[in-house]
């Protein structure tokens, strides 16, 4: 339940500030008031929706300076894995990679923001499996959930979804090369979204 509730976070099926009532999640995700209570308790302690005293839960309001501040420890921890995803992903996995790049351009440009979601999901969890360490590919796994990861936040027009597909080849093209240097360049830019703001956008 607790994933339901922010897979429809981030593809805008729940909006900011909208109220989580207890009721509604019910109807929503067919389930009891307890699954419903545990969901967003285990969300609220990770700070991905807001408790309210008196009031119950709500989809927060987007915070920038945090949202900044999870993608610096993003970039920091994925830079980190990027050395076992040079040493242990086979021309296979390489080839798996691209496929979920060409994925996600191919939802970019014709599908449905649930879609966009899907493709960039299948293709950064393929990227932490090769991570040895299981602690550390966890906590990856749930700062993508805290933003700016959430593409109804980071990709607002098509000039930022070009340059998040353009990003993941570039990740591919790294491992390929089998360049560490490069693919923690290719990491940090495609979390911050610097190539988003600077790169004239591309054509399809």
């Amino acid at each position: 339940i607790s994933q339901q509730i922010i897979t429809d976070i981030n593809k805008g099926a729940l909006g900011p500030g909208e109220w989580l009532k207890q009721i509604d999640m019910e109807k929503r995700y067919g389930c009891t008031r307890i699954k419903v209570r545990d969901a967003l308790t285990n969300l609220h302690s990770k700070r991905l929706v807001e408790h309210i005293p008196n009031r119950g839960y709500r989809v927060p309001m987007p915070d920038p300076v945090r949202l900044k501040q999870v993608g610096e420890v993003r970039a920091i921890l994925e830079c980190q894995a990027a050395a076992d995803v040079i040493e242990l992903a086979t021309d296979a996995d390489i080839a798996e990679l691209r496929g979920y790049a060409e994925a996600f351009k191919n939802a970019a440009y014709h599908g449905s923001s649930f879609a966009q979601i899907e493709a960039n999901q299948a293709f950064h969890f393929k990227f932490y499996s090769f991570c040895r360490n299981d602690v550390l590919r966890e906590l990856m796994l749930d700062l993508r959930q805290r933003g700016p990861a959430a593409p109804v936040g980071q990709w607002q027009t098509m000039h930022q979804l070009q340059q998040a597909t353009q990003g993941h080849f570039e990740l591919v093209d790294a491992i390929e090369k089998r360049d560490l240097t490069l693919l923690r360049s290719a990491i940090t830019d495609h979390i911050s979204g610097n190539r988003a703001a600077s790169a004239e956008p591309e054509t399809e």
